[in-house]
């Protein structure tokens, strides 16, 4: 199709919603966001991020803007808009650019999200490169990764681990076919959930430092960490594995607490909390499961066992480029 085609086959799709007053159609998008803006970027490349054989168009779209309203939740904001670039690959056809759109649209219209523009140009493979805009909290400014301090819990807002397990059960059909948390786990991998409504109400607690789990929990603790001038310690027996991953786990020969600090693409929030607040918390406010603290030490992040005894994985999660 011709890229004319396509972006008035985008614009179609493309409902304007609060906080947009002028979307795709004209050079540049109009975004109120009523105070500080916040503003994320983050691309899925084929064969990089995802795999046409196990990622269908609808999901790709939902999630591509899903990772983005992630880094939004982690700062605790208020998502208003988002602009999509989409490297055009020869064997993107109609129907699969509908379907893509529609996934985009799914997510947004969930989070009330404008998707307000963007670019299209071809491309030798598939590529999403998403730009989310949101607003900060009236009353509360973003919530940094670099505000932890000494003493601090360390916690999560969910079970870890679906998505990692629901890529080993992708890349391996003969795995577990029968497993009863095979369609929940796949879910996980191919349309994660961004805990948008999680993250506000944390940083109206009071975190002290927050960003989503999307390089793997291990990962994630040491950039707070390290961002924070600490040293986060992990016990991997409080990390909570979600619901089959160790069953696959198992099948696989790996440790589920492993497979959970280090596999990735979760989309939960790491916050780092002083434990007063998150004894509030636990009456009305998100889930909060308690993985570690924040201690004085080198920066960086390490992981113990039930004993205290360290642990050393072979990665702490997924690093791109390496």
């Amino acid at each position: 199709m011709s890229e004319i085609a396509l972006v008035e086959r985008i614009a179609a799709r493309a409902a304007l919603r609060d906080g947009t007053s002028l979307g795709i159609g004209d050079d540049a998008a109009v975004v109120a966001t009523g105070g500080e803006a916040v503003v994320t970027h983050d691309m899925l490349v084929e064969d990089v991020h995802f795999r046409r054989a196990t990622t269908g168009m609808r999901d790709l779209g939902a999630k591509a803007l899903a990772v983005n309203l992630s880094d939004l939740a982690a700062m605790g904001a208020v998502p208003v808009a988002a602009t999509v670039g989409l490297g055009v690959p020869a064997w993107l056809r109609d129907a699969e650019a509908d379907e893509l759109y529609a996934g985009l649209e799914e997510m947004a219209a969930r989070h009330g999200v404008t998707v307000a523009g963007g670019d299209v140009t071809g491309a030798p493979v598939l590529v999403l490169a998403v730009t989310a805009i949101g607003r900060a909290l009236d009353d509360v400014p973003p919530v940094r990764r670099s505000g932890a301090a000494e003493g601090d819990l360390l916690c999560v807002t969910g079970a870890l681990g679906a998505a990692a397990a629901g890529l080993l059960l992708l890349e391996d059909p003969t795995l577990l076919p029968d497993l009863a948390q095979r369609p929940a786990l796949v879910a996980a991998h191919r349309r994660p959930a961004p805990r948008v409504a999680e993250g506000q109400a944390l940083a109206r607690a009071g975190a002290s430092a927050m960003m989503d789990v999307s390089d793997g929990l291990a990962l994630d603790a040491r950039r707070l960490a390290v961002a924070s001038g600490l040293r986060a310690r992990i016990r991997l027996d409080a990390v909570p594995p979600a619901r089959g991953v160790r069953e696959v786990a198992a099948a696989t020969g790996t440790s589920p607490h492993l497979l959970a600090a280090t596999g990735g693409e979760d989309y939960e929030l790491l916050v780092a909390i002083t434990a007063e607040r998150a004894a509030r918390l636990r009456e009305s406010g998100p889930r909060l499961v308690v993985v570690g603290g924040l201690i004085e030490g080198e920066p960086g992040v390490e992981l113990v066992d039930a004993d205290g005894r360290p642990v050393a994985p072979a990665r702490l999660g997924w690093e791109h480029g390496a």
